[in-house]
């Protein structure tokens, strides 16, 4: 979640804090601590550094403190991690601009280096790898800080970090601090002497660390026996300490309230809070209290919150009169309360004005939606019980965090939501339905379509749709449901429902769902043009449907004989994934079918194979996508697996696209395309038999030859001919073994064993 109006957007609808990215200023009134500054920098050989302590022990101005003691000479790259980070795209996407602060994105391989949340498995296995490769180029060692691991409570985010640790590069020294135990796999490090652990004994206060606060910083007299008393009822605790000081400015007897510290912690800090409060004026207690509940503040946003004209003065009152407050960025615009403190604020408020906190979350909702924040909107919502409020943005403002892969974000919200409210609302059912059909949970999503035709909804939907009838027909003609002869009854239905005198969000999508069903039922031809109007129509937060308009596009222009139109077409949809980071979206993996069909019609097969298993084996993932452009890509490979000389691998792919097409009672131009690929697959077995009988001792030799970078006469002077009597040879070969290059004719060469 971010707070700031002015935080970056990344890609659509994530919006990337800044002041996360950087360190914490520090006061004058912080205690420098050498001993713990050399645990840190003699641990710094190691591979990871874990500070784990409870809240209010100083881990963050402690790694604040060694940052500024390395002077610039040390790479820093800092995150500061809050519950809205407990998500793998938003956990990455900012650890990705942190890494940004300090080189170029091409330093790290960061623009291979994807931000979606659908399948974490293969996250691991293909994303993390190019920003770890890119990581291992970096010129010197960098420390990577995680700070407040302890808000990650994922198990998907635990699994992406512990393949990081594993393979963590020589460059980079990571860095957690957090309040709990981390559920990641250390145990070979540990045994490797590889982490570097600061726990709470190491942080608390020595006496002549809490001396020195309090006398030589606050300028606190402190009887020794009372330093002690405080040291034993606080065992070292920094926060307690700190309060403790607070509390004591202008007091009289110092050891009255020094003998008050009594209980657990949890009664220390209530004390505290009720000490540090009763200082304060009425209106600044009135406005800590109410803006508790806010994880990042400016004047403005605090203003909407609490009604106070004079937020920003209180702001300034605040900071410059203890350490609560902390400024988030360098023009000191935003602020944040000690996480500590907060907690005593937010006690006292639902202690004394329960009431008010449900109002002051409305009026945060509302200033987020203005000022643009939709996810810091829904969360206020949500907190205000306001769950009609929060399910209308949801379904206002869900197509833009569905396109930009952030699921799993939506799936919170609407678990947040009481169920009777989804199921009485056509609009978030039909939310419910997208998000399943994008993940390729295909039965659970036409049960939902199906209750969202059941209920009464009239008019244009909150998020553009014209209505739910035209909503349903869209998601059911794209997504293959019952056959292509349905999805193009599906299609042709949308397109009478969908208004002709606007353009909306679902223009595009019913052309692309024309375009598409039009081609899998055999129309190549007629496909075209409602695809390209699609392609017009898609805006730039559209990035999923370009890439699947391009797709298609391209499998068109190859069946139209357009080879270099087909590449072309693939490599902008494979731009377009770059550019979003949507290679974890289940849909991107159309596009190395398209281009690698588009290889293969070119004759580069070597190239084709790799792009067609790709984008076979990501489909494979989810057996419940769409199953037309895998069996594209199963017929596009097995001839390439074929000309190869691995004709058992083509059979095999052909059998595998046999049992799809048997599963549906239409499956539009398959069947007859299956039959031509068997037929092509027995004419070729037939021709290469003969072909080979066919090459001659000479060819024989000169094949046996190729497999190597010898030139046409190195291979004359072997076989005491000319070059040129090589390379007339050399045609032959490629005419006889159905080959392009001399790479392709030794694999031929191998495959059948000429060599």
């Amino acid at each position: 979640m971010a707070d700031s109006p002015s935080a970056n957007v990344a890609s659509p609808e994530v919006v990337v804090l800044k002041p996360k990215l950087r360190a914490p200023s520090l006061r004058p009134e912080y205690l420098s601590r050498p001993r713990l500054l050399k645990l840190l920098k003699r641990g710094f050989d190691r591979k990871i550094t874990l500070i784990n302590a409870p809240p209010g022990y100083g881990k963050t101005t402690l790694l604040a403190q060694w940052r500024l003691a390395e002077g610039g000479n040390l790479p820093f790259v800092w995150v500061s991690l809050d519950e809205q980070d407990n998500d793998p795209a938003r956990l990455w996407i900012h650890i990705r601009e942190a890494l940004r602060q300090i080189a170029p994105e091409e330093a790290f391989g960061i623009d291979g280096f994807v931000r979606l949340d659908v399948d974490l498995g293969e996250h691991i296995e293909t994303a993390l790898p190019l920003l770890i490769n890119g990581l291992t180029e970096f010129p010197q060692k960098m420390a990577l800080v995680l700070d407040d691991y302890h808000c990650v409570k994922d198990s998907e985010c635990h699994k992406l970090m512990t393949f990081f640790v594993k393979h963590l590069p020589d460059t980079v020294h990571l860095i957690f601090s957090t309040r709990y135990d981390l559920p990641l796999s250390l145990g070979r490090l540990r045994a490797r002497d590889e982490v570097n652990e600061i726990r709470a004994e190491q942080l608390a206060f020595s006496e002549e660390e809490a001396a020195s606060l309090l006398k030589e910083r606050l300028h606190l007299a402190i009887d020794p026996s009372d330093l002690r008393i405080l040291l034993d009822r606080t065992e070292g605790w920094p926060a307690a300490i700190n309060l403790a000081a607070l509390s004591l400015r202008g007091k009289k007897d110092a050891h009255a309230v020094i003998e008050s510290f009594r209980g657990n912690n949890r009664f220390i800090v209530e004390v505290l809070a009720e000490e540090v409060l009763a200082t304060l004026s009425r209106e600044q207690r009135e406005f800590l209290l109410r803006t508790s509940i806010l994880e990042r503040m400016s004047a403005s946003l605090c203003e909407a919150v609490t009604g106070m004209k004079a937020s920003g003065k209180l702001l300034d009152e605040l900071k410059n009169s203890n350490l609560f407050v902390v400024p988030l960025d360098d023009n000191q615009e935003w602020y944040r309360y000690h996480k500590l403190f907060a907690d005593f604020l937010i006690y006292e408020l639902y202690s004394t004005q329960p009431w008010l906190v449900p109002v002051l979350h409305e009026r945060a909702s509302e200033w987020f939606e203005r000022a643009g924040l939709v996810e810091a909107a829904i969360h206020h919502a949500i907190a205000a019980g306001e769950f009609a409020r929060a399910g209308f943005l949801v379904a206002r403002h869900w197509l833009g965090y569905a396109l930009s892969g952030q699921t799993t974000l939506l799936e919170r919200w609407l678990a947040a939501l009481p169920e009777d409210l989804i199921s009485d609302d056509a609009a978030l059912i039909l939310v419910r339905a997208w998000i399943s059909a994008l993940q390729g949970r295909s039965e659970e999503s036409e049960r939902f379509l199906a209750l969202a035709e059941g209920r009464s909804y009239k008019g244009m939907l909150p998020d553009g749709s014209a209505s739910v009838e035209l909503n349903v027909a869209i998601v059911r003609a794209l997504f293959g449901y019952g056959g292509v002869q349905a999805e193009v009854a599906a299609a042709r239905h949308a397109d009478e429902l969908e208004p002709s005198e606007q353009i909306s969000p679902y223009t595009a999508l019913a052309r692309l769902a024309a375009g598409m069903t039009l081609y899998y039922s055999g129309e190549a031809s007629e496909a075209r043009k409602p695809l390209e109007q699609a392609l017009r129509f898609t805006g730039d937060g559209q990035p999923i449907l370009r890439i699947s308009t391009l797709c298609v596009l391209s499998f068109v222009a190859a069946d139209e004989g357009h080879s270099e139109e087909a590449e072309s077409l693939a490599r902008e949809a494979h731009g377009v994934v770059q550019k979003f980071e949507l290679e974890r979206i289940p849909q991107s993996s159309a596009v190395p079918i398209a281009l690698g069909r588009a290889l293969a019609e070119r004759g580069k097969v070597a190239e084709a194979q790799i792009e067609l298993e790709k984008g076979i084996s990501k489909r494979r993932r989810f057996p419940s996508l769409s199953p037309w452009p895998t069996l594209v890509g199963l017929m596009a490979l097995a001839p390439v697996r074929s000309a190869r000389g691995e004709r058992a691998e083509a059979r095999a792919l052909l059998a595998e696209a046999h049992a799809i097409i048997e599963t549906y009672p239409d499956a539009g131009m398959f069947p007859e395309l299956l039959e031509r690929r068997e037929r092509e697959l027995s004419r070729r077995n037939r021709q290469e038999g003969a072909h080979t009988k066919e090459l001659t001792e000479r060819e024989l030799a000169v094949l046996r030859l190729l497999d190597g970078e010898r030139s046409n006469r190195e291979i004359g002077q072997i076989l005491y001919v000319s070059p040129n009597t090589v390379k007339s040879h050399v045609k032959s070969i490629y005419r006889k073994l159905g080959v392009s290059s001399r790479k392709e004719a030794a694999e031929q060469a191998c495959a059948r064993k000429l060599s």
